[in-house]
């Protein structure tokens, strides 16, 4: 291999047919990111490619600070920025909300002549009829994010540019790598294979890293088997190829926090919102290293900022459950019952449709639920759905039983029935 530094000689190889950002003019931003909170992940994905191609992306998550009116940021991004991309699938068929956003968009495009904006479809779901005339481009092979050629694609799109021909069977060849890499580290997970999975994260592969997406699914696989530090190892990793991916900046605070590490965690995601990304899964993840914090030192301090935290993230976003949750069972926690049940209220109907443990945070989400409205049967059921369903999930589910036996003695409950609770976890300890 030459001497070209580990972007160059992977990302760009193939990266250097995408069109470069538009002329930004007076604009703040190369592209506005149109998502509703149930496609986060995968906006979060496209914001890290779009980074890679070196655009500048607006997305609200990142950008927004709590507590504003956000109706009126999203309209003042919207009009700083170039172009725009609306994510669509059948998880988001808030009609009047795309309908609202594409207009802008449509308005903008007319008004500038320059305004490009792009429709990503994630699944088989079809556009709503006032947008099946305008471009997009479906993704639905890619759960993961963007990726080969359709990203290329897409940021053709949004410049208004056509694809290089030469630029098609190198993209090609990346979505063929990048797909049989994350077969193999989903079958890695499923086989409870952590070696494998090493292996896979740690590539070298030039075209499995022109994508972030293995190797961070590779590091999320090892921390939900409660391997940190071979999640970090392959985190490192992940720095020298992709500096500037924020869900891998996340991924190394998770890892941290769930090694006890609170102080380390709390410098790498502290970072993170002072730079501005206050999404609630960099506020949520803070939150928890502040609650480790309390646990190790009995401040209460700690545990009130970690409640904060918490409950501003959920106030930004009311349809992220995993902030809601935590931020009733830190009031709990604080003496504050009539808070934690009003939170709990709100996050129930965010989850109740996760009652058959297929979806393992939305499913551990619903039986603290329960938990917290003192319906221990219904608890209990629901998490031994969720350990039937995710077995290979030990380090996840070791977290969930810790919660959950915080709560139980929070309640006061008796022994009895904090052992009805804790009963399905009996089968980690095997």
């Amino acid at each position: 291999m030459s001497g070209d530094t580990p972007n160059t000689s992977n990302q760009q190889r193939w990266l250097q047919y995408a069109p470069k950002p538009p002329d930004r003019g007076d604009n703040s931003y190369d592209v506005f990111i149109s998502y509703r909170s149930s496609d986060r992940s995968w906006a979060m994905a496209l914001y890290d490619a779009l980074k890679l191609a070196g655009w500048d992306p607006f997305l609200d998550q990142y950008d927004l600070v709590p507590g504003s009116d956000l109706e009126t940021s999203l309209s003042e991004a919207l009009e700083a920025s170039s172009s725009g991309v609306i994510l669509w699938s059948s998880r988001t068929r808030d009609s009047e909300w795309c309908k609202r956003e594409r207009n802008a968009m449509r308005t903008l495009k007319d008004r500038t002549g320059t305004f490009n904006y792009v429709f990503a479809k994630l699944d088989n779901e079809r556009l709503p009829l006032f947008a099946q005339s305008d471009l997009y481009l479906d993704f639905e092979n890619s759960p993961e994010g963007p990726r080969g050629e359709k990203h290329l694609r897409l940021i053709c799109g949004m410049k208004g540019a056509a694809l290089a021909s030469e630029a098609v069977a190198m993209a090609q060849q990346v979505d063929r790598a990048v797909n049989e890499a994350l077969v193999a580290i989903q079958g890695a997970v499923d086989a409870e294979n952590p070696d494998r999975l090493l292996q896979l994260g740690k590539t070298e592969e030039p075209d499995i890293l022109a994508s972030p997406a293995p190797v961070l699914a590779a590091a999320q696989g090892l921390i939900s088997m409660g391997l940190y530090e071979e999640a970090l190892e392959v985190l490192k990793h992940a720095g020298v190829h992709f500096p500037q991916s924020l869900r891998a900046k996340q991924l190394e605070g998770l890892a941290l926090r769930r090694l006890k590490r609170y102080q380390a965690a709390i410098d790498v995601l502290s970072e993170l919102k002072a730079a501005g990304h206050q999404d609630p899964e960099t506020l949520g993840i803070l939150a928890a290293a502040w609650d480790g914090r309390y646990q190790g030192s009995g401040k209460k301090l700690h545990l009130r900022r970690s409640r904060e935290l918490y409950r501003t993230a959920f106030q930004g976003d009311p349809g992220d459950y995993y902030t809601g949750i935590n931020a009733a069972s830190k009031s709990l926690f604080l003496g504050e019952s009539d808070e934690a049940a009003r939170l709990a209220t709100l996050v129930m109907p965010l989850v109740e449709a996760a009652s058959d443990g297929e979806d393992f945070w939305a499913g551990c989400t619903l039986g603290e639920v329960y938990l917290l409205q003192n319906n221990l049967d219904a608890a209990a059921a629901q998490y031994q759905k969720v350990i039937d369903k995710h077995p290979a999930q030990i380090g996840d589910l070791a977290g969930t039983r810790q919660q959950a036996k915080r709560i139980c003695t929070a309640l006061e409950l008796s022994d009895e029935n904090i052992q009805k609770v804790l009963a399905p976890f009996e089968l980690l300890d095997g």
